[in-house]
């Protein structure tokens, strides 16, 4: 489609000036026309009146009527040439020929005779020749007392001098009709410059908003028609974006705090998880630690087994090898004291397990506080979004790029709040593996102090035994029932070491999975931190394309 060269000020010009000038030059035309046919013909009446006239002066006067007076007179208070005639033949005129004689005893046209002295008609015309020169006529019949016709009363004005006299009316005419017309086309320029001039101001309006300059225009609302409808609509526009972007730039800000809130939350947790992942790690090393004491406990008591069953063949020979069952018993002691030593070390690891499980438990719900820090986040975010998606619908088109912000930083918020509810669900379980190895500890602390009762039980009695080398035949007895008692502490510290090693596996096997569980975590939080990071790019993202309008 071919664009207009045309400015709306020459259109408006066109569109109001074109049709006055037509519609005024065919008035003009019509007017003149009209008025020069009309002023004609009122010229003609005035004549045919002239000529009555005329006639009834010629009934009263008591003038000389041959000797051109009357006409003379006429002539002289109307402007008009008066004629006289007797039948067809002039007979006495005010008309004077240019070698100044009158043209008396000369003949009406043809058509005048046959129109007034034939058929008693009263005529006029524009152009009829009277003594060799057009006139403007008009004749009317006289009569005598019978109502016979004798001859014609004539009335005239040379045909220039009327053409001339209605030009000259005409000409004021078409004066008044231009003045008229310019005067309307100087107007309809003022009006068009104003309309144009309000127009350019609203068009400097769109464009400074366009170029994101929310300026508004006082002057042009002033005006009481449809362009200050515009310009207060325009103002109320401006407004109103000024509004929603000063809405859009605080929610961008709040955006933007929480969404460092959110990587600082993150970056803690991250911090957190590696404490716990440290103490998981410690608590594997300490579970590797207990395993070991365990052998080393089994190693023990399969020594003091395989000395109760020495001094079991042996008691029957005890008198003669005193020196070696004392050597024994000897051994024996200090095997026992070495593991009444392994116990307490063994204790103490339990302990430490037991109080690094309630660290872990600690730490836990440690982590739980902060992924329900996380959720709070993700909910006020997620409001946040809520609220923007809500701004933006009242912006309507203008809104729609704030709408898919909104819709992106809501499915990051619940991302967020998806991921904190996993990683919350990972922290019970290990919450419930923890109490569950603190539980077990306790069972091996308390088992492991059954144990070295037992185990100063045992010590005692063989300081006793050792006394009562001497007492051979008591010795003996006490020695069975000791190798008795040996032998029954021996089942109850095997059951103990069984439980206890089962114990230590299942506890390596919870660190395991905490372990494991732990790198989740960390993932998850990486995860977190990512979104989080997104999060604050969008933020950004969102700063910079604020940064389009100048408020």
């Amino acid at each position: 489609m071919k664009k207009s060269k045309l400015t709306i000020k020459v259109q408006l010009l066109l569109m109001s000036i074109l049709p006055v000038i037509i519609i005024g030059v065919v008035l003009l035309l019509v007017v003149v026309s009209k008025m020069k046919a009309g002023m004609m013909d009122e010229a003609l009446e005035g004549l045919m009146a002239s000529a009555e006239m005329f006639r009834e002066q010629m009934a009263i006067t008591d003038m000389d009527l041959t000797t051109n007076q009357l006409e003379d007179e006429c002539k002289a208070s109307t402007g008009y040439d008066f004629t006289r005639f007797e039948g067809d033949t002039r007979a006495s005129t005010s008309v004077v020929k240019a070698d100044g004689t009158r043209p008396i005893g000369t003949q009406a046209a043809p058509e005048v005779v046959e129109a007034v002295l034939k058929k008693g008609e009263r005529y006029t015309s524009e152009k009829t020749d009277v003594a060799g020169k057009e006139y403007c006529v008009a004749y009317t019949p006289i009569k005598d007392e019978t109502g016979k016709i004798t001859g014609m009363a004539f009335a005239g004005k040379p045909t220039a001098e009327m053409e001339a006299a209605v030009s000259k009316s005409i000409t004021s005419i078409v004066i008044i009709g231009v003045s008229v017309l310019i005067v309307t086309i100087i107007v309809v320029f003022i009006i068009a410059n104003r309309l144009v001039s309000a127009v350019i101001r609203i068009n400097n309006v769109i464009n400074r908003l366009a170029a994101g300059e929310f300026e508004r225009t006082e002057d042009v609302v002033l005006r009481n028609d449809e362009l200050g409808q515009m310009m207060n609509s325009s103002n109320t526009l401006i407004d109103v974006l000024t509004n929603v972007i000063n809405d859009i730039k605080g929610v961008s800000s709040a955006l933007r705090d929480k969404a460092k809130d959110l990587s600082d939350t993150s970056a803690q947790l991250s911090d957190t998880t590696d404490g716990v992942s440290t103490a998981v790690q410690d608590m594997a090393s300490g579970a590797v630690e207990q395993t070991e004491s365990i052998e080393k406990m089994t190693h023990n008591v399969d020594t003091l087994s395989q000395a109760i069953r020495t001094v079991a063949e042996d008691a029957e020979s005890l008198a003669s090898s005193a020196a070696d069952m004392s050597t024994a018993a000897e051994e024996s002691a200090r095997a026992l004291e070495q593991l009444s030593v392994n116990m307490n070390s063994m204790e103490t690891a339990v302990n430490e397990i037991s109080t690094t499980m309630r660290d872990t438990n600690t730490a836990v719900k440690n982590v739980n506080e902060k992924v329900d820090g996380i959720n709070n986040i993700a909910s006020q975010t997620n409001l946040l979004a809520l609220n923007a998606s809500i701004e933006a619908a009242r912006a309507g088109e203008a809104g729609r790029g704030f709408a898919v912000v909104a819709e992106e930083i809501g499915s990051l918020a619940t991302e967020s709040s998806q991921t904190a509810d996993e990683i919350k669900g990972e922290m019970a379980r290990l919450l419930t593996q923890a109490e569950k190895a603190s539980t077990k500890a306790e069972e091996v602390s308390s088992i492991g102090n059954n144990v070295i009762q037992v185990l100063q039980e045992t010590v005692d009695k063989i300081n006793t035994l050792m006394d009562g080398v001497n007492m051979t035949v008591d010795g003996v007895n006490n020695i069975s029932a000791l190798t008795e008692e040996c032998d029954a502490s021996k089942v109850v510290i095997v059951d103990a070491i069984s439980s206890l090693s089962a114990i230590s596996e299942e506890y390596a096997a919870s660190t395991e999975e905490t372990s494991a569980s732990m790198q989740e975590i960390n993932a998850n939080i990486n995860t977190l931190a990512g979104s989080a990071e997104e999060l604050m790019n969008v933020a950004h993202k969102l700063d910079d394309d604020l940064e389009f309008f100048k408020l």
